[in-house]
């Protein structure tokens, strides 16, 4: 999608960080923006500040973990404008670290409840009405390159929400009509209020320069949007591991057409 002229975008996770300078690029774009978060005057001295720039900007309050509000943001933002052309399922927390072996069911429920069923939340309420619409669309949902490879150790509930993100991306990517582009955004650290505060991500890039990097990929549809150059290193790493399973205990033999997962899904479907 080369034009967002007059498009309607809504992003959660609005208010701050990546989700306020994608609100700033897709406004100087041309779009009208509806942002959503939890912090109404975040929401507020966003809102100012995209409509003294020229920008149309709307703001709702709205915990993503809440599918009753997420489906009052879609409600919303069609009762505004009529269409949403651009959904982007940004809002997400980091949660708390520690060992896998002892953080508990709670620890990863509540950063589920935000990154996964959040993003979920959001498909689930504009995602069918985007295909109804018949017309040029967009979902965009904000994962972290962790979801490429680990990062490190002590980050399991963030880790898992973040592959979890990828997965679903790309299953929807499989699923949705030519007409909705589907982009998994995967950024490396950026600075932004993640945790609460600027604190965490200081030594990141700035939003704004993120966005200067993203930007062309965004409008190039692609389902992989990526940023930080050493991401790629990492994500080899892990992909060479994968593959040397693979060829020592998994090689191509005469017939293993036979057993192809993906052929025999596709056969299953087809049925």
């Amino acid at each position: 999608m080369k034009d967002f002229k007059d498009k309607v975008v809504v992003i959660t996770g609005g208010a701050t960080g990546i989700g306020k300078a994608m609100a700033d690029k897709f406004g100087a774009a041309g779009a009208k923006v509806v942002i959503s978060a939890r912090r109404e005057n975040r929401l507020q001295e966003a809102v100012e500040d995209l409509t003294s720039n020229g920008i149309d900007a709307r703001y709702k309050v709205c915990d993503v973990t809440d599918q009753g509000q997420v489906r009052a943001l879609a409600e919303f933002a069609f009762y505004e404008f009529g269409h949403v052309d651009v959904l982007v399922n940004n809002a997400g927390i980091t949660g708390q670290p520690g060992p896998t072996v002892s953080l508990n069911k709670e620890a990863y429920q509540s950063v589920l409840d935000v990154n996964v069923f959040g993003m979920l939340n959001g498909i689930w309420s504009f995602g069918e009405r985007m295909i109804e619409q018949g017309t040029e669309a967009m979902i965009i949902n904000v994962a972290s390159e962790v979801g490429l490879y680990p990062v490190g150790p002590m980050m399991g509930t963030y880790t898992a929400s973040k592959y979890m993100q990828r997965a679903l991306t790309s299953m929807l990517k499989l699923e949705m009509p030519e007409f909705i582009e589907v982009c998994g955004v995967y950024p490396g650290l950026v600075q932004s209020e993640l945790g609460g505060s600027t604190a965490q991500t200081a030594a990141g890039m700035p939003a704004d320069k993120y966005m200067e990097v993203i930007w062309p990929q965004i409008e190039n549809g692609e389902l992989y949007v990526v940023s930080h150059p050493w991401g790629k290193d990492y994500f080899q790493e892990t992909t060479n591991e994968v593959i040397e399973s693979f060829s020592k205990y998994a090689p191509h033999y005469e017939g293993d057409d036979e057993f192809d997962t993906r052929a025999i899904a596709r056969r299953m479907f087809e049925q």
